[in-house]
């Protein structure tokens, strides 16, 4: 019985189809094969009845009623010979059993109207003719070739994608994911199959090489995984030189991969590794990223060899690898923490770049750590570059105080909120290189803090001067009455961040210029009337101590609490209203508003509408609300990790785009700042003391080195006491408990509070012409891009004037200092003054543009050059006092200037975020020699 054919469905009805064209009459058919009893359909006919019988008494059975003509059957008969003859007339073709060859049958099976011979030959096909497939089986084209036969089978039986012909990757994806090894041994073990394995895999090797037979072979074993597994460590390895790298590559896979020598193992892992990346991402596609990590994951676990492991580090997959780059990071920035220097800052650098070409740095879950590396960059930055240290003023107690106020107001927040990025544990070879990098900033802090402290008191002493910066309880008067003493058309909101630091401020600022209509810092703070001494921003003193009742009642009163007075901010609605300098803004019976958490939000934390309501009353210029979310979060626990967004502040998108559509200008405002418990350890407890301040007993008590006494008339000491003690550094608090954060000492982080006037895009605009409110980027110091040079000191540039156009600022890449006195030096040139000799290209003359235009594509591209012709969009705009999200437009006007005749002189990358000019080419278009 094994030589008759088992017919299919396909195979009967293509022969039925050609018989009914010759006969018409008779609708009984015989063929010589065996199958199932089942109805085929045809169109524009009746059904026909597929009937198989084992013998000729139940042929004679199975006939239906003499008479009847019309019923359609086709016979399936075991014997070759003749129809009885006494039936045969009632039969087509007079009673013939019809066969249907092989080839015919192999045609119709595939769908094939030509076949050639290896094709026939094959044992695939007598296989294919005697077992019936889970799906049809089809080669394109109509032409059955061997290789179209076995791609068909397959695709269909084992669901092997072979629509862009058998590729290497495919195999080993499908091998990872399909579990039906042992039912392929099975089905190749009976007669049938006899020879169809040999052919397969000489069918694998002939296109796909030594691999093709490997990969199966393991899918056979139920260890489909395993080349995968091998072949992403063969895309880094096999192409390694090291000696013993080779010969792991040759020998140690041998037996999981059952390959029989070391050159067909050297080959064999050649081809694995060249097809790792496409299969990987096969298995991603059709079984996720979590099965593709698995994969990734036992491929590191078969690597135990230290040679092995070092090659390895390279990879971009795998979680050794991931550790190795994090390791050397660490080593980077341990080296750096030890000798400060532009070489070292490079070389971590370098190291913190090469984290970008590792899959894990696309991984949400490793988002902490890849911020904490790259913190851990730009601090290891600022402790080369220390501008704080080129620092110089007059020679006064207090000089210091002014000094280091306005540095911290410029880039000490930036510091600070590295240093809190950059901290954490130091288990692993990179927590320990981040975390030298931040001992060293601590120490750096700790000197600068008490410095400061020590001048601050002098400062109090001296009267409290303010000519360079600015006592919390004027910074109403002297910035946002100002601001609206000069142009009546303007409108403000006061938002007083309640326990905003400089490194909570400039997080916001980065935020805030994100946004799509952005928000950033106004030209008025460089204007002859907005501008306060030489620092970039307003550097506002709070009130001491640095507590919440104490600085903020001064911020809206306009006046310090005297010694003994009580502390209570329930009165900072009534201080606001009776504040002598806003109350000549507003006429008649209104006074002065301000909304306190319980009237400005509601129960969640969202604006109310009464603070919607009041921000846009155009008939109020001024506007103040507290929002506490910053103070709020410092009595948390330590553990929680806050982002200082706008959006992670529920009522500041709500605030400021009322006071958008408003045409409110912002003050962005803090009554003091504060220290995050990372460092605090308790140095005792006194009797009616904060957590970061202590009364001070008499003048004969010895303070400590982290204390610094302070007494006065603007000095809120407790009744009685001869003056307040405050702590001068981030390492040190009275009491137990430790809050997330506290305040109330005498450190940058607490005294010098953020209070700088901010506006939106469309702010000025379209109503009128006034230029100081203009919207630039919030500075951002070169240390921050990386960028560790000489400081340069620059002269101050010519004030704004309101309405008229401001005058280009200085560089925000360079903090503005004043002069030494007596007698001043000659401040070093500034630098436009060190150009190339592009400056004075005759090309550049002959394009006739105009004299601004001319210095801003000169300021450019010499600050192109000086950085091998590659900046980040903020470094650029920093240094051409442009607002980052219009450094696009900026280059692209340059563009228009520098890439003469289509010669891509100057391009921005924007998916990377970084503008490169070629100097080749630069020197080639405009004829001159860089």
């Amino acid at each position: 019985m094994s030589d008759i054919p088992s017919l299919t469905q396909r195979d009967i009805t293509e022969q039925i189809g050609k018989l009914y064209r010759y006969e018409r009459k008779r609708h009984l058919f015989a063929f010589f094969g065996t199958g199932i009893e089942e109805q085929l359909s045809f169109p524009n006919m009746p059904p026909l009845r597929v009937v198989p019988v084992r013998s000729e008494l139940e042929l004679r059975e199975r006939m239906p009623v003499l008479g009847d003509e019309e019923t359609r059957i086709a016979f399936l008969v075991p014997w070759a010979t003749e129809i009885p003859i006494d039936l045969a007339g009632r039969f087509a073709q007079s009673g013939k059993i019809l066969r249907i060859g092989t080839e015919a049958r192999l045609m119709t099976l595939l769908g094939a109207n030509e076949i050639e011979g290896e094709a026939r030959k094959s044992a695939l096909s007598t296989y294919l003719l005697t077992t019936s497939a889970p799906a049809p089986l089809k080669v394109p084209a109509g032409r059955l070739t061997l290789a179209a036969m076995w791609n068909a089978w397959l695709s269909a039986v084992w669901r092997i994608d072979v629509s862009g012909g058998l590729g290497l990757d495919t195999l080993l994806s499908w091998a990872a994911l399909d579990q039906r090894g042992a039912q392929f041994v099975e089905a190749m073990s009976g007669p049938t199959a006899k020879g169809v394995r040999d052919e397969l895999l000489a069918y694998l090797k002939a296109q796909l090489g030594e691999a093709g037979p490997v990969v199966w072979k393991a899918w056979e074993r139920g260890r489909g995984t395993t080349p995968l597994a091998y072949a992403l460590l063969f895309e880094t390895l096999a192409s390694s030189e090291h000696a013993g790298v080779k010969m792991w590559v040759s020998l140690a896979p041998r037996s999981a991969l059952d390959v029989a020598n070391d050159g067909a193992m050297t080959a064999v892992a050649g081809a694995l590794g060249a097809s790792a990346d496409g299969a990987l991402r096969q298995v991603e596609q059709k079984a996720g990223a979590a099965s593709a990590r698995a994969i990734v994951q036992a491929a590191d676990a078969l690597v135990e060899n230290a040679d092995v492991r070092e090659a390895l580090a390279g990879d971009r997959r795998l979680p050794s690898a991931w550790r190795a780059r994090l390791a050397a990071l660490g080593r980077a920035l341990a080296e750096a923490a030890a000798a400060p220097s532009a070489q070292s800052v490079g070389r971590a650098a370098a190291v913190c770049k090469g984290l970008e070409g590792h899959a894990f740095y696309a991984d949400t879950d490793q988002m902490v750590v890849i911020a904490r590396a790259e913190m851990a960059v730009r601090l290891a930055a600022w402790l080369a570059a220390r501008p704080d240290r080129d620092l110089q003023g007059p020679p006064t107690p207090h000089g210091d105080a002014e000094l280091l106020a306005r540095w911290y107001a410029a880039e000490g927040g930036y510091v600070d909120w590295a240093r809190r990025s950059a901290r954490g544990t130091a288990e692993d070879g990179f927590g320990k290189g981040a975390n030298a990098v931040v001992a060293a900033a601590d120490d750096a802090r700790q000197e600068l803090d008490r410095r400061f402290a020590r001048s601050l008191s002098s400062w109090v002493d001296a009267g409290r001067p303010s000519a360079q910066v600015v006592p919390i309880d004027q910074a109403v008067k002297r910035i946002a009455v100002r601001f609206l003493d000069d142009d009546a058309s303007r409108q403000l909101l006061v938002l007083l961040m309640d326990g905003m630091a400089w490194a909570q401020a400039v997080e916001l600022l980065q935020s805030l210029s994100a946004r799509t209509v952005p928000w950033g810092p106004l030209a008025w703070h460089g204007s002859s009337k907005g501008k306060i001494g030489d620092g970039i921003y307003p550097a506002v003193l709070a009130n001491l101590p640095t507590m919440t009742d104490v600085s903020r009642a001064a911020f809206f009163g306009g006046k310090a609490l005297p010694p003994g007075a009580a502390w209570n901010t329930s009165k900072d609605v009534e201080r606001w209203a009776e504040h002598r300098d806003v109350k000549k803004l507003f006429g008649g019976a209104e006074v002065p508003k301000l909304l306190l958490r319980g009237e400005g939000h509601t129960l969640e934390g969202s604006a109310s509408p009464e603070a919607l309501s009041l921000v846009a009353d155009r008939a109020r210029r001024v506007v103040a609300i507290v929002i506490n979310a910053i103070d709020s979060s410092l009595k948390g626990d330590p553990q929680q990790r806050h982002a200082w967004t706008v959006e992670s502040i529920r009522s500041l998108p709500e605030l400021l785009e009322r006071a958008r559509e408003a045409g409110r200008a912002v003050l962005l405002a803090s009554d003091h700042g504060h220290v995050p418990a990372d460092r605090l350890v308790s140095k005792g407890s006194y009797k009616d003391a904060g957590a970061r301040w202590r009364p001070w007993t008499s003048a004969d008590e010895v303070l400590a080195p982290y204390e610094v006494g302070f007494r006065g008339d603007t000095i809120c000491s407790p009744k009685g006491a001869h003056g307040a003690v405050l702590l001068a550094d981030d390492a040190s608090r009275y009491g137990g408990a430790t809050h997330a954060g506290e305040h109330g000492g005498a450190t940058l982080a607490e005294v010098v509070a953020p209070c700088l006037l901010i506006g939106c895009e469309d702010l000025g605009a379209p109503a009128h012409d006034d230029r100081a409110l203009d919207v630039g980027s919030a500075h951002i110091p070169p240390w921050w891009y990386l960028e560790v040079r000489t400081p340069i000191v620059v002269p101050d540039a010519a004030p704004i004037e309101s309405p008229a156009r401001p005058k280009k600022p200085a560089t925000q890449a360079q903090l503005v200092l004043p002069a030494l006195a007596p007698p001043p030096p000659a401040p070093p040139p500034a630098p436009a003054a060190r150009q190339s000799a592009f400056a004075s290209s005759p090309i550049l003359a002959s394009l006739q543009k105009a004299a601004s235009d001319r210095r801003q594509i000169i300021e450019a591209v010499e600050f192109l050059l000086e950085r091998q012709g590659v900046a980040s969009e903020a470094a650029l705009a920093g240094a051409m006092n442009v607002a980052v999200w219009r450094i696009g437009g900026v280059v692209s006007k340059l563009g228009e200037v520098l890439n003469i005749d289509g010669y891509q002189v100057i391009r921005h990358d924007a998916a990377a975020k970084t503008i490169h000019l070629d100097r080749e080419k630069l020197a080639q278009q405009f004829e001159v020699k860089l």
